[in-house]
């Protein structure tokens, strides 16, 4: 799909400045919202975990850390080389779209990603791919920008979409970071969202809105 060699072209251009401006820009924040997404992904029984859209590995370190082995899947190589010089055991990275998984079905006790749903534009054909690989009664776990309502919206979105691009620009591309704005923007509402995961044969599905609606996790199982 067009979108997808338009998306792996951005992210290898801004990959040498990608983990310090995830930090920079979030506050320090997305650490914390990673690690909640690990810990609603791993419990005792989870021994293989699919990452998908894995970046540079920050969310797999996480999962490594509760014990599972984690399979990463991106389609930027350059992504893909920063996470595999970041960990060097229990984790493999595979550069493959997630419209297209290359593992057989029922294969993963999880299945994570956060950050990259809002990337791929044909969202319910990237769900229902994920759904496939899952074992019955495994998860997926998605960590994923909201707009927030309330007090919070404008200020943020003057955040979002002026001040993000400004900082940007001083360190990567300012057009990427543009784009995340519109991208937040254009994606799901949350409720939205929850709906399409069911449609998609999702079961259970619970939300968890975080640093005031700015991110949400949401996690179902397949059943």
């Amino acid at each position: 799909m067009r979108e997808t060699q338009e998306i792996k072209s951005m992210f290898d251009k801004i990959v040498s400045r990608y983990d310090f401006l995830n930090r920079l820009l979030s506050f320090w924040q997305d650490i914390l919202w990673r690690k909640k997404m690990a810990t609603e992904a791993v419990n005792k029984e989870t021994q293989l975990v699919l990452d998908l859209a894995v970046g540079t590995g920050d969310s797999a370190k996480e999962l490594l850390k509760k014990g599972a082995k984690v399979i990463g899947v991106d389609i930027s190589f350059e992504m893909l080389r920063i996470a595999r010089g970041k960990i060097q055991n229990d984790f493999t990275p595979v550069s493959a779209s997630a419209y297209e998984l290359p593992f057989r079905d029922k294969i993963f006790d999880a299945v994570t990603c956060a950050f990259g749903i809002r990337n791929m534009h044909e969202t319910e054909v990237a769900l229902r791919e994920i759904h496939r690989v899952i074992k019955d009664n495994g998860k997926i776990i998605i960590l994923e920008f909201s707009l927030p309502s309330g007090f919070v919206r404008k200020p943020y979105l003057f955040y979002l979409k002026k001040i993000v691009p400004s900082i940007a620009s001083l360190f990567s591309v300012k057009t990427a970071y543009e784009y995340l704005g519109s991208s937040i923007e254009g994606f799901y509402k949350p409720e939205d969202f929850t709906e399409l995961l069911q449609n998609c044969g999702f079961k259970n599905i619970k939300t968890h809105s975080l640093s005031f609606g700015v991110v949400y996790l949401y996690v179902g199982e397949k059943i």
